[in-house]
């Protein structure tokens, strides 16, 4: 039920969605006495975030954590799968009769959906109605089951009890009274202690279904983008309806969808809803069939989509991208391996951040030149002194744009050019009054061409009801048009503040 209502509720028609093993790392701290309330709060945050369109924020994102996502998360696919290739905590000797039976069946499954389906479907068109994964798990079990190959399977690891098929293994769809009696009697306390859990995994969801988003985007070139408000929405009433039939909760399954779309999925909304119908017709009707697949062949498809999933390319990129992007890709894929995957996107979000400000901030110069004037009183001068701003100011290049003006030795009037450079905030604004004032101290008067109207004005609003004689704001057609002001009435027709 919850699969299907993310799907419909969800944006990609190949995504896949069901219960996600970051979700459940949060579920696990607070399993028992906060899980209930906990995954019904989750889905409300996320519809609610998705209301207010922050799931967008995505964008912000850049590439080389997009690369240290995928890297983390296949290496964390990979060793999941290794588990199942092990036995009292050491690998399997390959050969052992269980060893090679395990070895075998992992080989074999890989071969046929790599290799054999697919050479099978090019010469046999009624092949290509058979998706290779199905395909190749479906032959390896019949040959696990006929040659008795010594193998575990679903049964033997989820139990029998999980395999006996039928309507009884349906949930009862309710809102228990475990969920509800705490909010009538404690409210506050209750949210206090449930708050923390919930907001982690709606942030640890949204976030990996966002990113699995992206990079579904990218692999499949349809020409459709993926809408991030309906993607956070949607699987936050999935989580809610997962809470109604007892489920855990999760977000979209990068690994199911990569198999998804490799098969052909994407025609329509069913493709992502299949997994959830099928898996569901499959528990109820058929699930001592499915109880007899062995372990190890589904372990072999998800190899394959680890091999795909992680992003080769980047271990190209030593020496040919910047040292900072192979720092980031690095530090992404070990927190995500290490830790959390929300932590490790939020870390590399913000070291790309920093490390784009300070690269920015060391780029601003001057370049020197004389230039004519015509000052509000007086004669024309036909050779002044004038500062060619280059590169961006703004919070993190003040420090850089103070120190290049030699306010001593210049003369007694100066033009500061902003052809080349945009002022972006507050503390750019201070910057530039700051510098004014030191020529004023000495009797001397600045002149500042190429500005902005809208941040001509607020320069004026800054120094507290408009700019000291020493400080002249030099108005033409040229000049730029950009946002420093956050009201728009900054942008309609402002007049260049004049000095007192």
């Amino acid at each position: 039920c919850c699969g299907v209502v993310r799907r419909e509720g969800g944006d990609l028609q190949f995504r896949v969605r069901g219960v996600c093993g970051r979700c459940c790392g949060v579920v696990c701290f607070s399993w028992k006495r906060l899980f209930g309330r906990m995954r019904h709060l989750a889905g409300l945050l996320q519809i609610v975030a998705g209301s207010a369109g922050m799931g967008k924020l995505i964008r912000l994102v850049p590439h080389p954590v997009m690369v240290g996502f995928v890297n983390g998360l296949a290496i964390v696919m990979l060793k999941a799968q290794l588990t199942h290739f092990q036995s009292a905590g050491k690998f399997l000797s390959a050969f052992s009769p269980e060893g090679a039976a395990t070895y075998g069946c992992t080989l074999l499954t890989m071969a046929l959906v790599r290799l054999g389906i697919p050479k099978l479907q090019e010469k046999v068109n009624a092949a290509k109605a058979v998706p290779p994964t199905l395909g190749g798990v479906v032959l390896t079990s019949i040959m696990a089951r006929v040659f008795k190959w010594p193998l575990k399977t679903l049964a033997d690891v989820a139990g029998a009890e999980t395999f006996k098929g039928g309507l009884s293994v349906l949930p009862k769809i309710g809102l228990p009274s475990s969920v509800w009696t705490p909010f009538v009697n404690a409210p506050l306390e209750t949210l206090r202690i449930i708050l923390p859990y919930a907001i982690t995994m709606a942030a640890v969801g949204s976030i990996e279904s966002l990113l699995t988003l992206q990079l579904l985007d990218g692999i499949i070139d349809d020409g459709k983008r993926g809408s991030t408000k309906r993607e956070v929405i949607g699987q936050g009433i999935g989580n809610l309806a997962s809470g109604l039939t007892g489920g855990i909760g999760g977000c979209a399954l990068i690994g199911q969808s990569l198999i998804n779309a490799q098969s052909g999925g994407g025609v329509s909304r069913l493709s992502g809803m299949s997994m959830a119908m099928f898996l569901a017709l499959g528990i109820v009707a058929c699930a001592p069939l499915l109880g007899q697949i062995p372990v190890v062949a589904l372990a072999g498809v998800m190899l394959l989509v680890c091999q795909s999933t992680f992003s080769w390319g980047s271990l190209r990129l030593l020496g040919k991208v910047p040292n900072l992007d192979l720092f980031i890709i690095s530090l992404v894929t070990f927190v995500t391996v290490k830790d959390d995957l929300a932590k490790a996107v939020l870390i590399g979000t913000i070291t790309s951040a920093l490390g784009f400000a300070w690269k920015q901030s060391t780029t601003i110069s001057a370049t020197i030149s004389q230039t004519k004037l015509d000052p509000p009183s007086g004669p024309t001068l036909p050779n002044v002194k004038s500062y060619n701003i280059n590169g961006p100011l703004f919070f993190g290049s003040t420090q850089a744009f103070s120190r290049i003006f030699s306010v001593k030795e210049d003369p007694d009037d100066i033009v500061i050019d902003f052809t080349g450079s945009r002022v972006f905030d507050h503390s750019a604004l201070e910057a530039i009054n700051n510098i004014a004032d030191r020529y004023g101290a000495l009797g001397k008067r600045v002149y500042l061409r190429h500005l902005s109207k809208d941040c001509a004005r607020l320069l004026g609003n800054v120094h507290g009801g408009g700019l000291p004689p020493y400080e002249v704001v030099e108005s033409n057609s040229n000049d730029p048009f950009y946002g420093v002001a956050e009201k728009p009435e900054f942008y309609n027709d402002v007049p260049v503040p004049k000095s007192a």
